[in-house]
């Protein structure tokens, strides 16, 4: 483990300096905090990614690329399709 230096900020603006513990592994994280601390911390970083992805798919504007690119990892038939189109007209696009 080891300790690092944080700024804290409210609106963009650094109002604090914190020093923080910075674990280099799960067994030192576990060895050092209790179970239900753990565990809090996993539920909160899955929650707050969950709800972060959510909150991109309705806030942020899509590009036709980055809905080609969605729609081609949904299916391998369209990847395909779209590796076959950059094969052929890539270099025309770049």
């Amino acid at each position: 483990m080891k300790k690092i230096r944080k700024e804290v900020k409210s609106k963009g603006t650094v109002v604090d300096t914190i020093q923080v513990t910075e674990y280099e592994s799960i067994p030192e994280a576990v060895k050092a905090l209790t179970e239900p601390v753990i565990l809090a911390a996993i539920n909160k970083t899955v929650s707050d990614a969950a709800c972060n992805a959510a909150r991109a798919s309705k806030v942020r504007p899509s590009t036709p690329q980055a809905q080609l690119a969605r729609l081609a990892k949904s299916d391998p038939a369209i990847q395909k399709e779209v590796e076959a189109l950059l094969a052929k007209y890539g270099k025309e696009a770049a």
